[in-house]
């Protein structure tokens, strides 16, 4: 213990200054939670929902993320405040890692510095670390993967394979498109020419290592029909903009910010052509192919690079510390930093609840953000900031409407709702309602609504136009009094009812699987 301690003590005293910037990060996402007016984003319903049906597989994700809320709630809770603590904190990790990458490499404690507030700096940093998602921890995930690398290259210890392949599984479990970035990894260590690290035989025990890991998910799959594959078709056709590459490029420079630009760019060319740092060109290969990779696929949001910036980050720190100590402007430094953070003080409204509606709006309006992030949702807010506003109230809606029936219609009726959030928020605050589990055809609840789906009567939550398409699917559709409406949410969020239908024409089985929307 007193050896722990004594080394713990060592650590915080060599890493002062990226402790400082990792708590910065931390607090400066965590207490954004506690600003009135916003709730839960939508995703998070679905999360705690998928928590609480705990499973190695869902339709749009693998299982990691859910698993370590299903633990984590059942310690803590599923109070926003509980929830938001994991991604906060897995983002103050991925800076703090992203510091010692660079260490690693052989920056100095301002080159660490400088590339930890980099990605500190990142708008889609922050973004990520608001709300819970398997998006959260991909970024920490992807550093820890380069920062073996790099120690396995410094060392020659190929053994550290094993400890790749437990991140590599970890990863895949996280999200199946950080198999992207796995083989985009490998093809940077042998274009960079450190294949032999790649053949031998601690290489092939850490893939089968990472497939083990990767294993039950892959078992789900074939046991469910592979519906993630539906699912990554569907949203690749129909969901994701097309995103030209002049689009790309903007989104790199917006989302991660333009103060990080000569970051980034210095950081890819300076390992790639520097001699003195040749052992590490790998990540700036890396970083570069799955830029090209993903400008020219035409699909890939901007955000979805986010997991590879340290690789350059580390590189770009090195490059501007080496140049300030070379010419002794020390100066320099200092004005560094302020312009890194400058550009995130100008985005922070728009990616933060820290400000009310009307404040976020203008401050969107005045940057000309495009908010359309998925065809059709083009709300006055960001999607990060609209997607957490009128869910109680929404649910109260619901609420009335079920305890407006008779005990008896209660034991036929089917509480039923458009998409994942509107379903977990109604499984959320309708708890202590005593609402039952809600059937809903997208994503992985319509697995689980297969065995919901037992009665005649549907009380839905939707949108007020979809009241002819109700008549046509049942004998009599009442609306109940009440309409939800805000300016600020997203349309499809927005003039929502309750309908209470009777008299099913077809089996309510039927009509589930009629409108199966994985996407």
């Amino acid at each position: 213990m007193k050896v722990f301690i004594e080394h713990l003590k060592v650590s915080l005293s060599e890493h002062k200054h990226i402790y400082i910037i990792s708590g910065f990060t931390f607090l400066l996402i965590y207490l954004s939670t506690f600003t009135k007016g916003y709730g839960y984003f939508i995703d998070e319903f679905y999360y705690i929902a998928c928590a609480n049906n705990p499973a190695f597989g869902y339709v749009d994700h693998p299982p990691l993320a859910p698993l370590v809320l299903t633990v984590f709630q059942f310690v803590f809770g599923t109070s926003i405040y509980a929830i938001r603590f994991l991604p906060a904190l897995a983002e103050a990790a991925a800076v703090f890692y992203t510091g010692i990458l660079t260490k690693e490499i052989g920056g100095n404690k301002f080159a660490q510095l400088l590339a930890a507030c980099s990605f500190a700096a990142m708008p889609v940093t922050v973004a990520f670390g608001g709300f819970y998602s398997m998006n959260a921890f991909e970024p920490l995930l992807a550093v820890l993967l380069l920062l073996i690398i790099v120690k396995m290259i410094k060392t020659g210890n190929i053994k550290l394979w094993i400890n790749a392949g437990v991140i590599m599984g970890l990863g895949m479990m996280n999200k199946h498109t950080f198999g992207v970035f796995i083989i985009a990894f490998l093809f940077a260590l042998i274009i960079a020419g450190k294949w032999k690290l790649i053949f031998n035989r601690w290489f092939i025990l850490g893939g089968v290592i990472s497939t083990l890991i990767f294993l039950p998910n892959i078992i789900w799959q074939i046991l469910n029909d592979f519906p993630s594959l539906e699912f990554y078709r569907n949203i690749s056709a129909d969901k994701n903009v097309f995103t030209p590459p002049i689009d790309f490029i903007t989104g790199q420079i917006i989302q991660m910010s333009p103060s990080t630009v000569p970051v980034w760019i210095a950081g890819t060319f300076y390992l790639l052509f520097s001699k003195q740092y040749k052992d590490f060109r790998f990540l700036s290969v890396l970083f570069a192919g799955l830029f090209i990779f993903m400008m020219l696929s035409g699909t890939s949001r901007s955000d979805r690079l986010a997991f590879a910036y340290p690789a350059a980050f580390a590189g770009g720190a090195v490059f501007f510390s080496n140049i300030i100590n070379r010419y002794n402007i020390a100066w320099l430094k200092y004005i560094i930093i302020v312009f890194l953070f400058s550009g995130l003080a100008l985005a922070l409204p728009i990616i933060l609840p820290y400000f009310n509606y009307e404040t976020a709006k203008a401050h969107t309006e005045f940057l000309g953000i495009n908010t359309e992030l998925e065809r059709g949702k083009k709300p006055p807010l960001p999607q990060v900031l609209a997607d957490r506003i009128g869910w109680e109230e929404k649910v109260k809606l619901v609420v009335g409407a079920y305890n407006s029936l008779s005990e008896e219609d209660k034991n036929q009726t089917i509480i039923a709702a458009g998409n994942y959030g509107q379903a977990g928020a109604i499984e959320l605050f309708g708890k202590s309602f005593n609402i039952p589990p809600v059937a809903c055809s997208h994503n992985t609840y319509y697995l689980w609504s297969k065995e919901r789906v037992n009665g005649n009567i549907l009380l839905q939550l939707d949108n007020e136009e979809d009241y002819d398409g109700l008549t046509h699917a049942f004998d009599s559709v009442e609306v109940y009094p009440g309409i939800f409406k805000n300016d600020y949410v997203s349309f499809h969020e927005n003039n929502l009812v309750v309908f209470i239908c009777r008299g099913p024409k077809i089996p309510p089985i039927e009509m589930l699987e009629r409108s199966k929307n994985f996407y």
